[in-house]
């Protein structure tokens, strides 16, 4: 039996198998519709709530064409059913939160509004409180490819970039990707997972014998210093052939493998610079006139030393991770794959699109760079033996030794004790791939393979109706959470002896997972799906306008075009608004800090943007702000502020619909087809341009538009005291005025621009805004102020809902409005404070299904 056949005929055992459990898994409890004897009183129906409607909502939401798709008389006069929910629901929303009815109509008073609101809490709570069961999380619900790729890091002991190898998981503006509703699996994703199982354990488990070790080895010497930069030097631009800069070629290398890279490497330091950030990248070569090289980084190292005390560093990763550039083909033969190691001065101080200062600027000396791969010092790896462990049973018994194998990897691969027929299952299949495979490393490579495209690997743990599994599913809950991947043994060892069940235990845990430094991954996903971070990178900044911005390249057929492999501005400003949301976990400071703080999260190209002194080195971390900042919480960052504007001008409605979403917890509905567009040229070069004040009341006498806007505009206006790159500008040029874009000619240098700017921005900004409800605010200090006093519950526990929708991995439905309630409750007991909330969550009922 050949190979091919072998594996396509296992492929297929197994495909049909895995099939057959998804149909298993699939299965999920319904809540049944349970009806409730009319819950509410119908005498405060009659006497409070009817007329109520009448008078403030029958005029818009009755007849034919009711606003909002809401009528009145869909909504029976008791909460018994599921459909009577979402419609009351829905008046609730309204209602408490002042929307309704909205200005220019009647206003009630707030004694009418309470009994409202009381009469619909009651009923629902009641129709709650009757229903057989509480909302359960779907059982089929398969791991993310951000807690795929965690996971197998966890698993095997090393982190292999996979995602890219795996279909792209799908992306909602403001919601999770990791609920059972988005999180299925096809017979595509089945062949990608294969393809991805067998590189990991072809990774993971090596071959007995030491395989030779690749060596590659250049030194580089101080000339032509006369010239410039030397040939030992790396320099922010200017960098010469044959200097480090221009890369050294790794010619032979293993195809898997642990590398060592080591260099001896020293900076020249300008005065009032205190370091040089250093950072090795490999794969294909990037000194060549092109921007779609493959590469990914080695490490970053920052340099303190100066060139008469040199250092050596080290660097080590997976020679997997990296591309490797084919050979060419020459005489129809092709030449051998070949790699790049290079190193990059990533020294940013807010002014390279300056000018070219090529010996003013910090530089990195590297005397010499070596490579070695793969790294033998302990053979076979400790990755392997912790999967292929020593045992007398590998010579004496080696099928019983493959079953404790076996037994061991399931265990920690399902998140739980895999059980005797389990194991058998893959026994069997080892036992049909071994003889053809031989080797008891090749054998194990395949049948472990399997393992990893098995539904129990690939779907979230659960106990279903086996309570003995209980302790394992709190304990895979908790760490999918917190950290984005499977539990730690000090996990799986509280869910044995069963004290996941307890509260003060639950409790050290959460804080102790928050303090490990996984916590980082889950604070990057969850930030960035919920504030919709990834809009950031896709709004095309103008160049002409903002010429400081980005890193242009200056000379040659691509000059003026982005400078490609370095971090930009953008990227800062991602990390910005994650380390800021993680600091506030860390200190577990009040969410209230999203809205305002007193300190940023900064390193110095931000703080040179923003206009804050005194930050130095490339490392963000939190700087203490002042009121003349303009900053602090997250509505004044530029991942927020340039995710939702144009790239031109600001764009108070994109803003506008994010602070409702993802601040106040608001689903914004999307315009309907049908309705013009709001211009999204507004702010640029034109001399007819209107304000955007000007430009949303015209927008606003369309009836089609006037009822959304109405709502919508006023939270928006008030930023635009920032502009489109998220910088605070509170004077613009007089409505009319044609805007020039950074001419050198005309202007000479960035300085001569910018004297140009202010010399023609010398309107104040409007930025007063009526908001729903009659409050005026003035400015984004103003807006601010109004959150934190008038709508802080509301905010609390939109950050409630995230966390938890997060946590469970599906939407919150009305079922779950009163243990969010709850929450909110026992949270404004802890001043709001962000680790006590996550705690809080993780001892809920419905975090722990009950």
């Amino acid at each position: 039996m050949k190979r091919s056949m072998l594996s396509g005929q296992l492929f297929g055992l197994v495909k049909r198998w895995l099939c057959a459990c998804f149909l298993w898994v699939s299965g999920f409890s319904l809540i049944g519709n349970a009806l409730a004897e009319d819950p509410a009183s119908r005498e405060t129906f009659d006497a409070k709530v009817s007329p109520f409607l009448q008078k403030h909502c029958v005029r818009c939401h009755g007849g034919e064409n009711p606003k909002g798709d809401l009528l009145i008389s869909r909504l029976s006069d008791t909460i018994a059913a599921e459909s009577d929910i979402d419609h009351w629901e829905m008046v609730l929303e309204r209602v408490s939160s002042g929307e309704m009815p909205p200005e220019g109509e009647p206003q009630p008073s707030k004694a009418a509004t309470d009994a409202v609101v009381e009469w619909i809490e009651s009923g629902m709570q009641d129709y709650v409180s009757i229903l057989d069961q509480p909302p359960t999380t779907p059982h089929a619900r398969r791991l993310t490819n951000f807690e795929y790729q965690n996971t197998i890091r966890d698993l095997i002991g090393f982190e292999l970039n996979l995602i890219d190898r795996l279909s792209k998981d799908p992306v909602k503006p403001y919601q999770f990707n990791n609920t059972a509703a988005l999180m299925r699996l096809g017979p595509e994703q089945v062949n990608r997972y294969l393809e991805c199982a067998r590189m990991v354990m072809a990774s993971a488990i090596v071959d007995p014998q030491k395989p030779t070790v690749h060596r590659t080895y250049r030194e580089f010497k101080p000339h032509g210093v006369d010239k410039g930069l030397g040939l030992d030097e790396v320099g922010v631009w200017g960098n010469r052939r044959h200097s480090p800069a221009t890369g050294i070629g790794v010619k032979e290398f293993s195809s898997t493998g642990e590398y060592r890279i080591r260099i001896k490497a020293a900076a020249i330091l300008p005065p009032g610079v205190e370091e040089l950030p250093l950072r090795l990248v490999m794969g294909f070569g990037i000194n060549v006139n092109s921007a779609t090289e493959q590469i990914e980084p080695v490490g970053t190292v920052r340099l303190r030393n100066s060139p008469d005390e040199p250092q050596v560093f080290e660097f080590r990763g997976r020679i997997e991770n990296h591309p490797a550039k084919p050979g060419r083909v020459v005489k129809g033969k092709q030449l051998p794959a070949s790699m790049t190691i290079t190193p990059q001065n990533l020294y940013d101080d807010g002014t390279l699109n300056d000018g070219r200062r090529d010996l003013a600027m910090p530089r990195a000396v590297i005397e010499w760079i070596e490579m070695e791969v793969p790294v033998v010092d302990v053979w076979p790896p400790t990755h392997h033996t912790q999967i292929l462990f020593d045992s007398s049973l590998r010579v004496s018994d080696p099928r019983a030794y493959v079953r404790q194998v076996l037994k061991r990897f399931m265990s920690r691969a399902y998140r739980r004790p895999a059980n005797q027929a389990e194991v058998e299952r893959f026994l069997a299949i080892h036992d049909l791939v071994a003889p053809e495979l031989g080797s008891m490393e090749a054998a194990m490579r395949e049948t472990l393979a399997m393992v990893l495209v098995s539904p129990q690997f690939l779907y979230h743990t659960t106990a279903a109706d086996d309570d003995s599994l209980r302790g394992y599913e709190q304990a895979s809950k908790l760490s999918y959470f917190l950290w984005g991947s499977m539990p730690d043994q000090e996990l799986f060892e509280l869910a044995a002896d069963g004290r996941l069940g307890d509260q003060t235990v639950v409790e050290e845990q959460v804080r102790r997972m928050l303090a490990d430094e996984r916590a980082s991954d889950f604070v990057d996903n969850f930030a960035t799906q919920w504030l919709s971070l990834r809009k950031l990178k896709t709004v095309p900044v103008n160049r002409d306008l903002f010429p400081r911005f980005l890193y242009y390249v200056n000379a040659g057929e691509r000059r003026g075009t982005e400078v490609p492999y370095r971090p930009t501005i953008r990227d800062h400003m991602h990390a910005e608004t994650v380390g800021f949301v993680g600091e506030l976990i860390r200190r577990n400071a009040s969410v209230l800090n999203l809205i305002d703080s007193d300190f940023a999260y900064l390193n110095q190209p931000l703080a040179a943007h923003y206009g804050v002194d005194g930050v130095k080195g490339d490392a963000l971390r939190p700087v203490s702000l002042t009121p003349d900042h303009r900053l602090g919480g997250l509505l004044t960052q530029g991942a927020i502020l340039i995710g939702n504007g144009t790239g031109t001008a600001p764009h108070p409605i994109y803003r506008a619909v994010w602070l409702r979403e993802a601040i106040l917890g608001d689903a914004v509905p999307a315009p309907p087809a049908e309705v013009p567009a709001l211009n999204e040229s507004v702010g640029e070069s034109a001399e007819n341009a209107l304000t955007i004040a000007e430009l949303l009341q015209q927008h606003r006498k369309q009836e089609s538009c006037n009822d959304c806007h109405t709502r919508l505009d006023p939270w928006g206006i008030p930023f635009e005291q920032y502009n489109a790159i998220g910088r605070f500008q509170p004077l613009v040029p007089e409505a009319g005025t044609r805007v020039s874009g950074f001419n050198r000619q005309t202007h000479h240098d960035l300085v001569g621009y910018n004297a140009y700017l202010k010399s023609i921005h010398t309107v104040s900004v409007d930025a007063k805004a009526r908001l729903p409800g009659g409050f005026v605010v003035d400015g984004m200090r103003e807006l601010k102020d109004y959150l934190l006093h008038d709508r802080q519950d509301e905010i609390v526990e939109n950050v409630l809902r995230r966390l938890l929708s997060y946590a469970i991995g599906r939407e919150l439905t009305w079922r779950d409005r009163f243990a969010v309630a709850k929450l909110l409750e026992n949270g404004k007991q802890r001043d709001y404070k962000f680790q006590d909330l996550i705690v809080l969550i993780c001892n809920s009922k419905t975090f722990r299904g009950e």
